[in-house]
């Protein structure tokens, strides 16, 4: 595990397990009691999820397949409504790219499922400090998705509500070329339509702003 960024600490978390799977809802809540930190609910998904409280001092387990483009959706549409609650994702081993996907998408911290009942606990506690983790071995994935300056110049024309064959012809390129642009842009970003890319995209220039504001009041 790799301590990869700093978030405000929280005091006394309450733990919510949040898993779509009964087998893996249950594995996750397992690894959890042995340590004694009992989740004060266990649920399938985000409806399930509203009949409880959550808010800055909970911290969310979420299993989550961070290769899926639908699941990291789902996970960012979590997120944002997640009331400032953390977010640890238990996901199956996935590619160094996939872990900013991850973060991107509004995680704290990623833990991989065959390491469950090893990292789970360290992992919370390092998320419950104000730490933010991934896997030790794809910390270089940490970095946020680099984008040629073409995909940069499609996606803000896309921001601006164009549809390919403008696209095309604004840069006078072929129409196939767009959704080349554009397939690499999703599957750096870890989404599957237009809508989701420009989100993402937005969210990760504001994080850019944000860490860069940080570091000038330092």
């Amino acid at each position: 595990m790799s301590l990869v960024e700093n978030r405000p600490a929280r005091a006394t978390a309450r733990l919510l397990v949040v898993a779509a799977d009964g087998g893996e809802r249950s594995r996750i809540r397992c690894a959890l009691s042995k340590a004694g930190q009992e989740p004060v609910a266990a649920v399938a998904d985000l409806r399930a999820l509203t009949r409880h409280r959550v808010d800055e001092a909970s911290v969310l387990v979420v299993a989550c397949d961070v290769d899926r483009p639908a699941e990291v959706t789902a996970l960012r549409k979590l997120s944002r409504a997640a009331g400032g609650a953390a977010i640890v994702v238990v996901s199956p081993q996935v590619t160094a790219t996939a872990v900013r996907r991850t973060l991107d998408a509004g995680a704290d911290a990623l833990v991989f499922e065959p390491e469950l009942e090893g990292a789970l606990i360290p992992t919370l506690r390092a998320v419950e400090s104000g730490q933010s983790a991934v896997p030790r071995n794809l910390r270089a994935g940490v970095e946020s998705p680099y984008l040629s300056y073409r995909e940069r110049q499609v996606l803000n024309l896309v921001r601006e509500g164009l549809t390919n064959g403008e696209i095309a012809r604004t840069l006078v390129l072929a129409e196939s070329t767009i959704k080349s642009h554009l397939a690499s842009i999703f599957t750096k970003f870890g989404v599957h339509s237009r809508k989701e890319a420009v989100a993402a995209f937005a969210e990760s220039n504001l994080a850019h702003a944000e860490a860069a504001a940080e570091d000038a009041r330092r």
